[in-house]
């Protein structure tokens, strides 16, 4: 009775809601009958659970009205926040079929903002967002930046935490400060590297740069020195992570793979002199007149993220451009009209809200609509750009709502159904 009581209770968290009695003879009854051994039943029963789609996909299709549906509710927000097991109150409000309900279900996602699984969970995704997790490697030239080793990077990424995990625990959580915030958080080791005097163990504290033209995690040196490099900045690089992580721009792949001009062999070309005219050719213009000048207006930070007046004594041009959505061209004097511009941009808004929206639902967004996204972009501007109150509404929403029909057959069903 005891393995029998075991493997029931098993069977329900694994399919994130109670058993009715033809899923608990299925899956547990049927292999404790007969002169069985009870360990091989156990096996066998645990086996057969954790081969089943009820445990391996979340959503499985119910009737509406089945009291499953509430179940479903819950483990979509539990989910979408933890990547885990609904909790016992979320489970205990589907068995009284409260969650079905937007008000009660928005509640308990709020809740759940709260948790660390769900701090922990924001912070992978702005990880992801701003390609921290592909930046391996980040050696520069033996001798040029003396003190930028390994172990000065892992205070960068600590310093870029501290950023993120600023914003995200202000109340506020302001996206748009990702790309205005003029000041960094560093500590002794990172602030007399740039240029701040402070005792070398010295800990972390925000330091602000109001005379240099940063933005935010736009020009944070740790992203400055990934996109570069080993002996110089790479406009390139940059421009095309704005492009495709911040505007959501879709970039062809190159015609053909080229190697970069050297530095030493034009030393007299800025760096800006130098990707202009190997990129001048008509093949390369049609992704380039949009990267370049995006990259070109980070061109007063260096390959180490530190700023810079002059190139090889040549004053740095930062001067760049980008052709919005609506043929408007949009020009920027250096990084921080940049981030000005990217912090009220509906292009850049809507590119975020679909990145966090499949990275919270593991669904393309327009499979909820060809409407979604401009719906949840106006609720995301009319809210502050709160970017809690985003993922909150992407749950409730998501949940309560159906994945609209995409292939044929999904229709035909769809329509079979009515």
């Amino acid at each position: 009775a005891k393995y029998i009581a075991f493997c029931r209770r098993f069977a329900e968290r694994a399919f994130r809601r109670p058993l009715d009695d033809e899923l608990a003879k299925a899956f547990v009854d049927q292999h404790f009958a007969g002169d069985v051994a009870a360990d091989l039943a156990v096996k066998k029963s645990l086996l057969l659970i954790l081969k089943s789609p009820r445990f391996l996909y979340l959503g499985i299709e119910t009737k509406p009205g089945d009291p499953a549906n509430a179940y479903n509710l819950a483990a979509k927000a539990s989910y979408a926040l933890w990547d885990s097991l609904p909790d016992q109150r979320l489970l205990d409000l589907a068995k009284k079929n409260e969650l079905s309900k937007r008000d009660v279900l928005t509640r308990e996602v709020e809740r759940m903002l709260d948790d660390p699984r769900t701090r922990i969970k924001l912070r992978d995704y702005f990880h992801r967002w701003l390609k921290v997790d592909d930046l391996h490697g980040l050696g520069k030239e033996a001798g040029k930046f003396p003190g930028f080793d390994d172990t000065f990077v892992t205070d960068l990424r600590a310093s870029l935490d501290l950023f993120i995990d600023e914003v995200l625990n202000d109340p506020a959580s302001d996206y748009r400060r990702f790309f205005n915030d003029r000041g960094l958080w560093l500590n002794g080791r990172l602030a007399k590297f740039y240029g701040i005097d402070k005792p070398e163990n010295a800990p972390f504290e925000k330091i602000a740069f109001d005379q240099q033209p940063r933005a935010g995690v736009l020009t944070h040196p740790l992203l400055m020195a990934g996109f570069a490099y080993s002996n110089s900045t790479s406009p390139i690089h940059r421009g095309v992570f704005v492009s495709r992580n911040l505007l959501g721009r879709r970039l062809r792949s190159p015609p053909d793979s080229f190697t970069p001009d050297s530095p030493h062999l034009s030393p007299k070309l800025t760096t800006r002199e130098r990707i202009s005219k190997q990129t001048k050719p008509a093949s390369c213009q049609s992704c380039h007149d949009m990267i370049n000048p995006l990259g070109f207006t980070m061109e007063h930070f260096d390959t180490v993220g530190r700023y810079r007046a002059d190139e090889g004594g040549k004053a740095i041009d930062a001067s760049g451009s980008y052709l919005r959505a609506d043929a408007e061209l949009a020009k920027f004097k250096d990084a921080s009209e940049l981030g000005a511009f990217l912090a009220q941009s509906s292009e850049a808004q809507g590119a975020f809200v679909e990145r966090l929206f499949k990275d919270a639902i593991k669904q393309p967004i327009l499979a909820y609509g060809p409407q979604e996204k401009e719906r949840l972009r106006q609720f995301f501007n009319d809210n502050g750009c709160n970017i809690r109150k985003l993922l909150a509404e992407i749950v409730v929403s998501s949940a309560l709502a159906s994945p609209a029909p995409t292939s044929p057959a999904q229709i035909r069903n769809k329509a079979a159904s009515k």
